[in-house]
């Protein structure tokens, strides 16, 4: 079954170049050009625009300052992949965790078995070829945690955007003609200049913290219910150090607290410095028993001890 691409859409604004970007040459000056370019602001301040005019015209200038656009999902699908691999390795890294999800080890990257012979050569190497190949990333995750985190329907796009961000990062954001066919999701047209509008970009960022936030919450619980399914119930009375320890890999839960404290006057940078951290800590324990109550909550507690 043929399933109807999405357009990428574009702001279209003509733009000529004497740089020749279908040229090696030309497109490494091309893409100087476009990063020096972005650290030059429009000037709105004078003429006769009102205040809502000259904000308006600013919000568009984006739109027209490319590929200011295409920057930002670039960053955006930068930020998964890291993120992607972070998790993972974290929790490779938590002490003990391995007792619990025997194979975690392979979660993390690990030093290369034979010294490299160039010596800015990297030292250690990743799992998987790429964060950003969700099927490999799934049957990573389901060998390591006996979870697939990211939900396939999500594939063709997020396949395309990696190839945006992909286009972005190695051939300034122009689109070519070698990759079009590649693009499952989306589609779009050779030599152009990736120059999405801004709202679009919104939603489109929107999904990816989406995705990411999907891929946390599942092996979040994945990691909870296992562990809390062969601790002793005394668990409960005391919190193993692990069950601390990868509180803090999950954020706290994303939990914050308000501080209403009064600053006190103290002149002295070291007793300052002393009063922080004590509050810090503070903060830190009750984070600590709010996500400790979570846990209960929502994972219970069995009888079957490790």
């Amino acid at each position: 079954m043929t399933v109807a691409k999405v357009p990428l859409p574009e702001v279209p604004i003509g733009e000529w170049t004497v740089l020749r970007p279908h040229t090696a040459p030309g497109l490494f000056a091309y893409r100087h050009v476009q990063a020096d370019e972005l650290l030059q602001l429009p000037d709105y301040a004078e003429g006769d625009m009102s205040r809502e005019q000259r904000r308006a015209a600013l919000d568009k200038a984006v739109e027209f300052k490319r590929p200011m656009t295409a920057l930002v999902i670039f960053l955006n699908v930068v930020a998964l992949e890291d993120f992607l691999r972070d998790l993972g390795a974290r929790l490779a890294d938590v002490r003990g965790f391995t007792t619990f999800f025997p194979k975690a080890a392979g979660l993390a990257t690990r030093p290369r078995t034979s010294k490299p012979g160039k010596p800015y050569a990297r030292l250690d190497q990743e799992p998987i070829s790429s964060f950003l190949d969700f099927e490999a990333l799934n049957q990573l995750y389901e060998t390591c945690l006996g979870v697939r985190p990211v939900d396939p329907a999500h594939f063709p796009r997020l396949y395309d955007l990696a190839l945006l961000r992909h286009t972005v990062a190695h051939h300034g954001a122009i689109i070519r003609a070698v990759d079009v066919p590649r693009f499952k999701y989306y589609e779009v047209q050779e030599k152009r200049l990736i120059n999405p509008p801004v709202e679009f970009v919104k939603e489109t960022c929107r999904f990816v913290y989406g995705v990411g936030r999907e891929f946390e919450t599942k092996i979040q619980d994945r990691v909870f219910s296992e562990l809390i399914s062969r601790l002793d119930p005394s668990w409960q009375e005391q919190a193993p150090q692990i069950l601390v320890d990868l509180i803090e890999v999950f954020s706290y839960f994303g939990k914050l607290l308000e501080d209403n404290e009064p600053v006190p006057m103290i002149a002295d940078s070291a007793e300052m410095e002393k009063h922080m951290r004590e509050k810090s800590e503070r903060f830190r324990q009750e984070l600590i028993r709010l996500c400790l109550a979570d846990v209960k909550n929502a994972y219970g507690g069995a009888s079957n001890a490790v």
